[in-house]
């Protein structure tokens, strides 16, 4: 085996089970692990880890059993849909400059964090949302703004044992990797993770990948790996997009990366998983 192999096997292939919204989520999970995946990533929807459900508190247990017994790293991540708001939706921006709707976005960030602990998820991921202003001033005071909020949750995740990680999202106030690298000129602390979205930084121009990867290597909690085609927002099973993964999975093990490599399929449920099935090939 090559050092680089080696290397590879370091890090933690995942799968979101996003991809899997047909199948039962506990169910999915075991199916996942038997394939050789070691992370697992959940976002809350209605009927899956949905507060609102009367057997919420049961589903929490539930997971973090099968997390536990097949010895999985679970990531939680809040880029819901739906959830909070029937029209809408994305729930509260945390980048709002409205006060109100910044506070319940934290609120709510802060209330995952604690349930984080109850499922043991290790990471909790999360997008800035947008500001709803679009000057140079605005973006200016929105930082400082959104700095306040961070500096509040990334101390809370640090009390619950939890570690936080934003997720640069298009048409968010932080929008690229190059945004979150700026961000930090106003923060207080240095623990806030970075959860790189490959398809993200594709739609951003961050480009070649390796390198903007690299530059962070430090910081990097998470990656969420997908496919996509440029120009396009949606993600493509792996190998039908212009993602070169084998070349994207070699740069990761050069920069020792080993924490969680997400693969995510949205919109291809009906594939099953035959997509996980795929996905766990990069990593070999």
């Amino acid at each position: 085996m090559s050092v680089q192999q080696v290397k590879i096997r370091a890090m933690l292939p995942g799968f979101h089970t996003a991809g899997l919204l047909h199948h039962d989520l506990f169910g999915a999970i075991e199916e996942l692990a038997a394939l050789g995946y070691r992370a697992v990533a959940v976002r809350p929807q209605h009927g899956r880890l949905s507060q609102t459900d009367p057997w919420f508190g049961q589903q929490l247990l539930r997971l973090a059993d099968v997390t536990s017994r097949h010895d999985l790293q679970l990531i939680l991540d809040l880029d819901t849909q739906f959830l909070q708001k029937a029209w809408t939706s994305r729930g509260p921006s945390l980048s709002s400059h409205e006060p109100h709707e910044a506070r319940t976005a934290r609120d709510w960030i802060e209330t995952w964090l604690d349930l984080a602990t109850e499922s043991q998820a290790s990471i909790v991921t999360f997008a800035s949302g947008a500001t709803g202003e679009s000057t140079a001033i605005a973006t200016e005071s929105s930082l400082t703004q959104l700095a306040l909020e961070l500096d509040y949750l990334v101390n809370v995740a640090a009390d619950r044992g939890v570690k936080l990680a934003l997720r640069p999202r298009s048409g968010d106030l932080v929008s690229t990797v190059a945004q979150w690298e700026r961000l930090q000129h106003w923060l207080n602390s240095e623990d806030l993770g970075l959860a790189a979205d490959i398809g993200e930084m594709m739609q951003g121009h961050e480009i070649p990948l390796a390198a903007r990867l690299e530059r962070h290597r430090h910081d990097l909690t998470c990656i969420y790996l997908c496919d996509r085609r440029a120009g396009q927002h949606e993600d493509q099973p792996i190998g039908t997009g212009d993602v070169a993964h084998e070349r994207l999975i070699a740069a990761l093990a050069n920069i020792d990366f080993t924490g969680p490599a997400i693969v995510r399929v949205e919109g291809y449920s009906q594939h099953g998983l035959r997509l996980a099935e795929q996905g766990i090939q990069i990593f070999h």
